[in-house]
């Protein structure tokens, strides 16, 4: 498979689309889900595909796989959205799927080689990642990263049956 940016745990790779069946399962899954807009409607295969379909086709977002290198599985997704190339700045985001995985400081290594990466090669100067409060992982994860809070969105995400 095409490794396009390789670390020592993880390497990322251009979406495949035998990934699709895995995300379906992702995106089915409440506590995968718990922070992202996707656990709202049930998930379908036809939703995955026409995912798919939107990254290969897409000219302002970059997604790519998260896989584990001991055992080559896809474990989660990040990537750059809402690339405003005028303006050379776009939005990150992170999921790992595999629970498993979850804790081990992979979130923070992918998402550092995609922010070089931004930097570096696709010449962006802005990078900007937005989560609920309540997830301290990735606040975590992105604060490692040289993140810094600039502000924040009260009551704008619906979790645990309040805002």
């Amino acid at each position: 498979m095409n490794k396009f940016l390789e670390g020592q745990r993880i390497y990322l790779r251009p979406f495949a689309r035998s990934d699709i069946s895995i995300w379906f399962d992702w995106f089915n899954d409440p506590l995968v889900t718990q922070f992202m807009n996707k656990g709202i409607f049930p998930n379908t295969e036809l939703v995955q595909e026409e995912f798919f379909e939107s990254i290969l086709k897409s000219k302002n977002d970059v997604q790519l796989a998260i896989i584990l290198k001991d055992d080559d599985s896809l474990i989660g997704i990040v990537g750059i959205h809402k690339i405003n190339w005028a303006h050379r700045h776009g939005d990150i985001s992170i999921l790992i799927g595999d629970k498993a995985q979850w804790g081990k400081g992979i979130a923070t290594e992918a998402v550092g080689f995609v922010v070089k990466h931004a930097f570096t090669k696709m010449n962006l100067r802005r990078l900007t990642a937005g989560m609920p409060a309540v997830n301290a992982g990735s606040r975590k994860c992105f604060k490692n990263n040289g993140f810094v809070l600039e502000g924040t969105q009260r009551k704008t995400f619906f979790c645990d049956e309040e805002y």
